[in-house]
């Protein structure tokens, strides 16, 4: 379990790029940037008494209400969006390597700009 929590749906889950990504403009300038997928609908997490409740009597909850939202005409939607940090050598985030693919870098620290 982790600080996210566990999702409620698969359509109420944010999705982070693993890689960190080198964006080059005309000028040459280089920029390294992170990939983010914001649900439309908003975030929302399970208690950890309802994600116990759910997974004991139904393993197939998330899949199933992911297929029936579609099959139904409701179809997910998520916003893609960028952190972008400095290219430089010495760029860590109080101690956190941007391009270590374990680690998430915190919206306090780079903000998620809507793409």
């Amino acid at each position: 379990m982790s600080d996210r929590g566990l999702p409620r749906s698969y359509r109420l889950m944010e999705g982070f790029g693993i890689h960190t990504f080198r964006l080059v403009n005309e000028q040459g300038a280089s920029s390294l940037v992170k990939f983010r997928w914001k649900p439309k609908a908003g975030v929302h997490s399970l208690l950890w008494e309802e994600a116990q409740l759910i997974a004991g009597t139904d393993p197939d909850f998330h899949r199933r209400d992911l297929t029936e939202a579609i099959a139904s005409g409701a179809f997910p939607q998520w916003e893609l969006g960028i952190q972008v940090f400095p290219d430089t050598e010495e760029q860590t985030f109080e101690g956190l390597d941007p391009l270590d693919p374990t680690k998430l870098v915190s919206e306090d620290l780079a903000p998620v700009q809507p793409g």
